[in-house]
């Protein structure tokens, strides 16, 4: 089931230079669609768009069977959460249940239900031990759980990560790309838009989308756009570690098969 659909969209900042171009695709319920390209791509530019922040020059964006203007875009949020690339940027509360409550206090949820979701969602995310606990005396990967945790407790159908593991560590990448895995095993209907720098994490998609100067440039499953790996190279993005490895072997005369660093290991060691 589609729950948005992007047609024929154009943006523009200063009503001269498109930053997006005749942009159109679909995006199904329970999917993890990537959405990767340079800076300037207009990657971010989509997310603002999703969510009404920003309105297209042309074209029309449908989300959820309705299309998103002024006089609905209350109703569409509620069914649309983000985490944005500063975890800093997200804090409201004085403290972690604090900031999660906040959400829930929007929606009016009765105090008497909050404390018990608080407190599923903070689990999900490993950080109910830091309920009481100051935003400030946190990691950027756990700064980034609490955000997840407090999109999580609003039951959105669709998330959208907008460079949100751009200013963690490696640990912190992990920790973040393990939640969100765990999150669509435990939820199959929930619908994820990564909009990311990232090759590896946006190999981990259903489906990815490569953008360039406002236009697509390939849309296509990880297995298939890596054959487009030269190309990707050209634009300034990378390739997954293991695909790099898998290469050199070859190139050595090692020949392997498979798609995860586990798998290579594995043929290499019979």
């Amino acid at each position: 089931m589609k729950l948005i659909e992007i047609k024929d969209i154009s943006f523009s900042y200063d009503n001269k230079k498109d930053v997006l171009k005749h942009l159109s695709f679909d995006i199904e319920e329970g999917k993890y669609i990537s959405l990767i390209g340079h800076n300037g791509s207009g990657k971010s530019t989509i997310a603002k768009l999703l969510i009404g922040l920003l309105s297209p020059r042309e074209g029309q964006i449908i989300a959820f069977g309705q299309p998103i203007n002024g006089k609905n875009i209350y109703n569409i949020r509620k069914r649309i959460g983000i985490v944005f690339q500063n975890p800093d940027n997200q804090f409201i509360g004085v403290t972690v249940k604090d900031d999660i409550a906040f959400g829930l206090e929007n929606r009016l949820v009765p105090h008497e239900q909050m404390d018990d979701i608080i407190h599923e969602f903070s689990s999900k995310v490993g950080m109910e031990q830091y309920l009481n606990k100051e935003p400030s005396s946190l990691s950027g990967g756990q700064k980034q759980r609490v955000a997840i945790a407090g999109v999580l407790a609003m039951h959105p159908d669709v998330i959208i990560f907008d460079e949100a593991t751009a200013m963690l560590d490696p640990k912190g990448k992990r920790e973040i790309n393990e939640i969100i895995a765990k999150m669509r095993i435990e939820n199959p209907k929930l619908t994820l838009i990564s909009i990311t720098h990232d090759i590896e994490e946006a190999f981990n998609s259903d489906e990815i989308i490569v953008l360039n100067k406002g236009e697509i440039l390939y849309k296509d499953k990880p297995s298939e756009i890596i054959k487009y790996e030269d190309e990707l190279i050209s634009l300034g993005l990378d390739i997954p570690f293991v695909h790099k490895l898998k290469r050199k072997l070859i190139d050595k005369g090692i020949i392997v098969n498979g798609d995860t660093l586990d798998e290579l290991v594995e043929q290499l060691c019979k």
